[in-house]
């Protein structure tokens, strides 16, 4: 299990244990105190869709604001599938998935502008609005709750819809990264200098490419962080998939010369795109040489433990044709879909393509081994990177 598997699993624990809590307690005691009877499931019930609507929709609210704010353009916004866009100057709507827990609101920095877009608005402002909620719901409730039973329902009703709010907003405010990319990573991350004008340049590709844009020019960066050299890699696999290796090696190395910027995870497989480079292109005495002086065994050994198609591809050209261990080639192999399913989908296609070239070098070098069954079937490209 990965560590962002294990950090989802906490958060949504945490979550699903303040909803319990509040159940077991103020809840539960409110049920014995009301006058509702057979239908306060359904009361509750009903408060719970409110709060989720009405939170969803103040999240994304916040966002827009933020994002006017901070100087971009507001692609589209979707609250729970419900998405609302602009094309061809119409305002128009359609059902789609979307990278969060309640909604997504996609923005792009605003072309010629006189200062560069400034992302931390968009990321706060559906916090801030969910405090001001909370505020005014809790004085509310506090208000309500002994001036009557109807009124006393109401507050309830509003108190329930403060939790759930609660409940997004420890999703969305934790700085850590999940299974989706929530404002509290996209702060902390955000919180290094050098990464700013690499979020925006993210937003610009995106955008460009989701708008059909052929041959989008992507910048690089050459002050490297974890996000600056991801960002870089939308070039490396182009260059790649190009077969431009020179090029692509260049990018990669900025990332191996800066190992107290990034993580050792980030360098790591860094140094396994390196390696492949070497063995596809190199003749075996160069690739040899330039194993044995600038791959340790230490490093040797985490590729070939890492879960991730860089290191998978690098280590089967490792095993199969600098060490000729059918054993050890094997069991790369035998992580290939583990680590192809947590690839993002945009680099799939490449990843597919760059695996199947690494082991038709590896069956060419031992036809013997029959390898072949391990080759995946390659698919379109996406037009992504």
């Amino acid at each position: 299990m990965r560590k962002q598997d294990i950090t989802g699993l906490i958060v949504y624990l945490l979550i699903f244990g303040l909803a319990i809590v509040f159940g077991l307690t103020i809840l539960r005691s409110y049920a014995a105190d009301s006058n509702l009877g057979n239908v306060y499931i359904v009361y509750v019930l009903g408060a719970i869709v409110f709060g989720l609507l009405f939170n969803a929709s103040l999240f994304e609210l916040g966002h827009i604001v933020g994002a006017k704010i901070g100087r971009y353009n507001v692609i589209s916004t979707c609250i729970l599938g419900f998405t609302f866009y602009k094309q061809d100057g119409e305002r128009k709507f359609k059902f789609a998935g979307f990278d969060g827990l309640t909604g997504e609101t996609k923005i792009a920095p605003k072309e010629n502008a006189e200062k560069p877009s400034n992302p931390t608005p968009y990321l706060l402002f559906g916090t801030i609005f969910f405090v001001i909620e909370a505020l005014i719901f809790v004085i509310l409730f506090y208000v309500f709750k002994d001036k009557g039973m109807a009124l006393s329902n109401i507050g309830y009703f509003l108190l329930i819809s403060v939790v759930i709010g609660a409940m997004i907003l420890i999703y969305n405010i934790l700085p850590f990264e999940l299974d989706s990319l929530t404002d509290g990573y996209r702060l902390r991350m955000i919180s290094n200098p050098k990464n700013k004008e690499a979020f925006n340049e993210l937003l610009r590709v995106t955008n460009a490419i989701n708008n059909g844009e052929k041959d989008v020019q992507v910048k690089t960066f050459t002050e490297i962080t974890n996000f600056t050299a991801d960002l870089n890699y939308n070039k490396v696999y182009i260059c790649l998939d190009n077969g431009d290796f020179k090029q692509a090696e260049e990018l990669i190395d900025l990332v191996i010369s800066s190992p107290n910027s990034v993580s050792e995870k980030v360098y790591l497989r860094a140094k396994a795109q390196k390696i492949f480079i070497h063995i596809m292109t190199d003749s075996i005495e160069e690739a040899t040489l330039f194993y044995e002086k600038q791959v340790p065994v230490a490093e040797r050994r985490e590729i070939s433990s890492d879960i991730s198609m860089a290191s998978i591809r690098a280590y089967i050209l490792m095993s199969g044709i600098l060490d000729k261990s059918k054993s050890e080639t094997e069991l790369a192999l035998n992580n290939v879909l583990k680590a192809f399913k947590r690839t993002s989908k945009p680099r799939q296609p490449i990843e597919l393509k760059l695996y199947n070239m690494a082991l038709r070098k590896v069956i060419e070098a031992h036809p013997n081994w029959k390898l072949e069954g391990f080759l995946l079937q390659e698919v379109e490209k996406s037009g992504e990177r």
